[in-house]
C-alpha cells in the first residue's frame, strides 16, 4: 500500500523514517524547521548533519512550510522531540483533524501534566485518528535497511490496521496493538532506565550490575504501565523489553550516553549542551516519581536518576541506596 506521508521533524529519526518510507515506494514529504537544512537536503540528497552517510531517495520532497506538510497527505508522522511538540502544534494549521492519521514517534512524558504525546496530539486535533509508533529502532539501523520490528498502537482499530499495512515493508515490520497507553509509557520509561544503565557503566560496574538494573527497571516499568491501564503483554514485547534491551546496551543510545558521562563525574547541563540531539529520559524522569506517587507505589530507579541528575546525589551513593533498600520478595 503506497501512501502520501508527511514526516514532521528532520532530526535523525525523522530522516531515517523518510529514507525507509521513500525506499518502500511511498510519496514522502520531510518537514524541517530550518529552511537552510531543507535546501541542503534537496540540493545534496543527504542531510547536512544527521545520518550523513545515507542518501535520501530523490523522490523525497523536503519543505520548511508546515502548512504544506499538513496538506500533503492524510498520514502525518510526528518525529520532533517531546518538548517541541506543543510549540509545533501552536504553529500548526488549525482544525478538528477529521480524516487525519497522526502518528507520534516521540518517547517521553510531559513532566508538568504527566501527559503522553498522543494525548497532547488528541487535544489539538480531537477528530484525528491518533497512533503511536515505538520499539527497538535506532535511526541508523532503519536508514541502513537493517531488518527492524516495531509496534504501531491506537485505540482506533481501523486506523491502526491501515497504518500497519501502509508503513510495513520487508525491512520494517510493524505489529499492531490497541494498548496505546502501554506502548507510549514503555517507550518513555525505558529511556529513564537507560540513563541509569549508563550511570552504572560510567561508574565502572560490570555486567552483573547492568543485568540487575535492567531487570529491576523492567519491573518498575511494568508497575507504572499497569497502574495507568496498560497491558503486561506490551511490557514483555517490542515496545517494552525489546526497546529497553536496545537502549540500555546499544552504543548509539543517547540516554545511555548521558548516564555514562554523568556516572564519570560530569554535570548533566554540560553533557546536554554538547549533545546534537535530545535525550528524552533526562526530562521524562521528572514525571516518573509523580506517576508512582499517584499510583501509591515506589519507583526507586527513576527516583535515583532524578536524585543524581537534579539533586546532586553522587552516582555511587545512589547505587548504594538502591542496594541497601529493605529486603523483600521478588
Amino acid at each position: 500500500m503506497n501512501d502520501r506521508i508527511a514526516i514532521l521533524g528532520a532530526g535523525s529519526w525523522g530522516t531515517a523514517l523518510a529514507i525507509e518510507l521513500s525506499r518502500s515506494g511511498h510519496d514522502v514529504m520531510l518537514w524541517g524547521r530550518d529552511p537552510e537544512v531543507a535546501a541542503r537536503i534537496e540540493a545534496d540528497g543527504r542531510h547536512p548533519r544527521r545520518l550523513t552517510g545515507y542518501p535520501i531517495p530523490p523522490a523525497t520532497r523536503v519543505s520548511a512550510d508546515l502548512d504544506e506538510a499538513f496538506a500533503f497527505g492524510t498520514t502525518v508522522l510526528v518525529a520532533v522531540p517531546c518538548a517541541s511538540l506543543r510549540p509545533l502544534l501552536a504553529i500548526s494549521p488549525r482544525g478538528a483533524g477529521r480524516g487525519l492519521r497522526l502518528v507520534s514517534t516521540g518517547k517521553g512524558i510531559e513532566p508538568d501534566t504527566l501527559k503522553r504525546m498522543s494525548e497532547i496530539l488528541a487535544e489539538h486535533y480531537p477528530e484525528a485518528a491518533v497512533a503511536a509508533l515505538s520499539g527497538p529502532t535506532f535511526a541508523e539501523g532503519v536508514a541502513k535497511g537493517d531488518p527492524t520490528a516495531a509496534v504501531i498502537a491506537s485505540k482506533d482499530a481501523s486506523a491502526v490496521e491501515a497504518l500497519q499495512a501502509s508503513l510495513s515493508s520487508p525491512t520494517f515490520r510493524l505489529y499492531r496493538s490497541d494498548d496505546l497507553v502501554g506502548v507510549e509509557l514503555a517507550g518513555a520509561l525505558k529511556n529513564v532506565v537507560a540513563i541509569a544503565a549508563g550511570i552504572v557503566s560510567g561508574l565502572g560496574f560490570g555486567p552483573n550490575t547492568l543485568a540487575a538494573l535492567v531487570t529491576r527497571g523492567l519491573a518498575e516499568i511494568g508497575r507504572i504501565v499497569r497502574s495507568q491501564g496498560g497491558q503486561d503483554r506490551t511490557v514483555q514485547g517490542l515496545a517494552g523489553i525489546g526497546d529497553l534491551m536496545l537502549t540500555c546496551t546499544g552504543q548509539q543510545s543517547r540516554n545511555r550516553s548521558v548516564g555514562e558521562q554523568v556516572g564519570k563525574g560530569r554535570m548533566l547541563a554540560d553533557v546536554l549542551i554538547e549533545m546534537p540531539e535530545v535525550a528524552e529520559g533526562a526530562r521524562t524522569c521528572l514525571a516518573v516519581p509523580r506517576l508512582a506517587v499517584k499510583a501509591a507505589f515506589e519507583a526507586p530507579i527513576a527516583e535515583a536518576v532524578v536524585q543524581v541528575l537534579y539533586e546532586r546525589v553522587p552516582p555511587r551513593e545512589a547505587v548504594e541506596r538502591l542496594m541497601t533498600r529493605t529486603l523483600r520478595r521478588e
